[in-house]
């Protein structure tokens, strides 16, 4: 709530200030900027992409775009070497003081966008700052995640630890139950599993790359399976926090190979067909969020 408070009186500052806010947009935007005030930004490295694509997702895409022309605000493609770095690193941390120092290319972005003055983001370490900058200058937002990536590229590694998150040897980020947990899978080296749900084995060829890699962004939702006596296996559900990207990819490409892919292969991925319809390859109900 202190924070929701401090974000009110910032707003207020700003009407002193002489900031325009346009009549109909200006509860959604008060709102935007109160949630703002409750996320939190966790520490992260310059090479950390993933930490620093969901700032960019939360901070960044409700105002600006990467290469897709003009929102609210000028698009973030190439920022980095339209801006000199000291520069962009004082305008992100306040740009209203950038604004009000008179500094000219801040003035002009100023009244270029219909005076609509972007959020002080002064929770924002130097660190993390230099880490999203860096993210800009590799075209980051337009990488692909790992999950899209086809499982026909994956690494001895992947699969091995796509086998590891499956059978419960490496713990979930989420926090979650291992797959094994309610489903078996047919492998050289471990054929046990749950019978809650059913056998994974067929499951890779059966709905094809891509369908496998959207179900598994939610692969288990809330209360979607049970243990006995009718508790959950977490608080709420089996992986509350989902998989990283990462993880569902080596999941897949752990399936995969189990069902007959050969996998590694030097060869280009074939194309796929995608399987947008049915059940849940998984006998759960789909639920996408």
């Amino acid at each position: 709530m202190r924070r929701l408070a401090n974000q009110m009186s910032d707003l207020a500052d700003d009407r002193n200030r002489g900031r325009r806010l346009p009549a109909l947009p200006r509860a959604i935007r008060v709102m935007t900027l109160a949630m703002a005030g409750f996320l939190i930004l966790p520490a992260f490295g310059a090479s950390d992409a993933a930490l620093v694509k969901g700032i960019f997702v939360k901070r960044c895409t409700g105002c600006h775009t990467f290469g897709k022309g003009v929102k609210v605000g000028p698009d973030l493609k190439g920022v980095t070497d339209r801006r000199n770095r000291d520069w962009l690193f004082k305008f992100i941390r306040s740009s209203s003081t950038v604004i009000q120092s008179g500094d000219p290319t801040a003035v002009s972005l100023f009244h270029q966008f219909k005076q609509e003055r972007m959020p002080d983001w002064t929770d924002f370490t130097p660190q993390q700052i230099g880490a999203i900058l860096d993210y800009f200058a590799a075209d980051g937002p337009t990488q692909k995640e790992p999950d899209e990536r086809h499982a026909i590229t994956a690494t001895v590694a992947e699969i091995e630890a796509g086998r590891r998150l499956f059978q419960g040897k490496t713990v979930l980020s989420g926090g979650g139950a291992a797959c094994a947990t309610c489903h078996s899978i047919r492998d050289a080296g471990w054929a046990r599993g749950g019978s809650l749900g059913p056998n994974l084995t067929s499951m890779y060829f059966k709905y094809q790359d891509k369908a496998l890699t959207d179900f598994l962004k939610h692969p288990c939702f809330k209360g979607a399976a049970k243990i006995s006596a009718g508790q959950s296996l977490t608080p709420q559900g089996l992986t509350p926090q989902g998989l990283t990207p990462q993880e569902s990819f080596n999941l897949k490409a752990y399936m995969a190979k189990a069902g007959g892919l050969v996998v590694p292969v030097p060869s280009a991925a074939p194309v796929q067909t995608i399987a947008r319809n049915g059940p849940s390859p998984f006998g759960m109900k789909r639920s996408f969020r």
